[in-house]
């Protein structure tokens, strides 16, 4: 390797680096609060939420790489603008696409990196974070549900029961209190001689199954007037988003699965059209995402370069590249949902975009058309 490379990559690893860890403050800030809220106010353990914000890590690395890629790139040739060290090496003979020839390698470095992220590590750690979620589900149910003790873990429900019967979860006497969504509506009290815990680990909820027992609907607030029935068994949902607030956003199932899982799956369904469309569009996202830095890496280049004073509205420039970037898989995951697009035109389109704008930002930068210079 030439030292003007060596020189050129030194220059972009480290916004690089500075980069990702900005925006994954950013992308983990409103999540680093639910955690922290779980420790001090659900009763987790510690070392369980660190070990539940571990495995979420990945999933935010993923989103985070490109944007961090693109706004190294513009901050590093930003930087050699402004020092005047781009005209030194222009002037000495040497293109911006030769320039950019390390910042490709460094692209494609990371592109390799995210290939095999995307397909191994992630799906791993998804599997984990559901994981140690439904333990916290089962420790937080276990924790909550105390003997002659008023439970309010759950939004709606108030809970109060005599005895617990060794470690089954079978409960004696119980009293709920059942809160109305509506407003103004009387609260329902439910009685019942016997309940049975439940934890669904699919569902992420905690089923309360009452036996023997009666509700009471009053029919205005002073309770005066009231209807009642009497009941064999029911079944009261929990539902656990409440209990644990700031994890209501549950990773899909396909996003669990590796490279080898989706061929099969693929393969298996390779002739029932619409169920497997989801497990294509799955594998071309995985691979499409991670390519996505060797482009706005390139992007990066010639905007950086066409920055007098440190590039800040470059900055701005390639925040608005990569806006419409995930605008357009978003859009493109849809559509290809919908079967209007095939999934792989559907995933690969936003790619095309970045390809076809850092062509333009090339040509651009060539020509050093004075029109879009900014920052005189």
């Amino acid at each position: 390797m030439k030292t003007l490379d060596r020189y050129l990559l030194r220059e972009t690893v480290a916004p690089l680096g500075a980069g990702l860890g900005l925006f994954l403050f950013v992308l983990l800030a409103d999540k680093l609060v639910d955690m922290l809220d779980l420790v001090f106010n659900r009763g987790v353990e510690a070392s369980v939420v660190l070990r539940l914000l571990v495995c979420f890590l990945p999933s935010v690395i993923a989103i985070s790489l490109p944007m961090a890629a693109l706004l190294a790139a513009v901050l590093a040739f930003g930087r050699l603008t402004h020092d005047r060290e781009l005209m030194a090496m222009k002037g000495a003979g040497l293109s911006l696409v030769r320039l950019a020839v390390p910042l490709a390698g460094l692209g494609i470095a990371c592109s390799i990196v995210l290939v095999v992220f995307n397909g191994t590590i992630l799906p791993a750690a998804t599997t984990e974070y559901k994981r140690i979620l439904l333990t916290i589900v089962r420790q937080r149910a276990s924790v909550a549900f105390k003997e002659r003790v008023f439970i309010r873990e759950f939004d709606r429900y108030l809970l109060y029961f005599q005895k617990k019967v060794g470690t089954t979860g079978d409960l004696e006497d119980v009293t709920i209190v059942e809160t109305p969504a509506t407003a103004g509506t009387p609260p329902r009290i439910i009685l019942a001689r016997q309940g049975a815990l439940r934890v669904d680990p699919r569902g992420f909820r905690v089923t309360l199954e009452l036996r023997d027992g009666l509700m009471d609907q009053p029919a205005d607030m002073e309770g005066e007037h009231y209807t009642r029935i009497e009941f064999q068994s029911y079944a009261v949902n929990l539902d656990i988003h409440d209990a644990l607030k700031g994890n209501q956003i549950f990773v899909k199932g396909l996003d669990e699965l590796n490279y080898a899982d989706l061929f099969r799956r693929i393969r298996e369904l390779r002739n029932v059209r619409d169920m497997r469309r989801d497990y294509e569009i799955a594998l071309h996202q995985k691979i499409a995402l991670a390519f996505a830095p060797l482009f706005v890496i390139l992007i990066g280049a010639p905007l950086g370069s066409l920055a007098r004073r440190g590039g800040g509205i470059g900055v701005l420039v390639s925040l608005f590249v990569i806006f419409v970037y995930y605008i357009l898989l978003t859009t493109g995951q849809g559509l290809a949902q919908k079967g209007t697009l095939p999934p792989w035109v559907g995933m690969w389109a936003p790619n095309l975009f970045l390809a076809v704008a850092g062509v333009l930002a090339f040509a651009v930068a060539s020509h050093e058309a004075r029109w879009i210079r900014w920052g005189r």
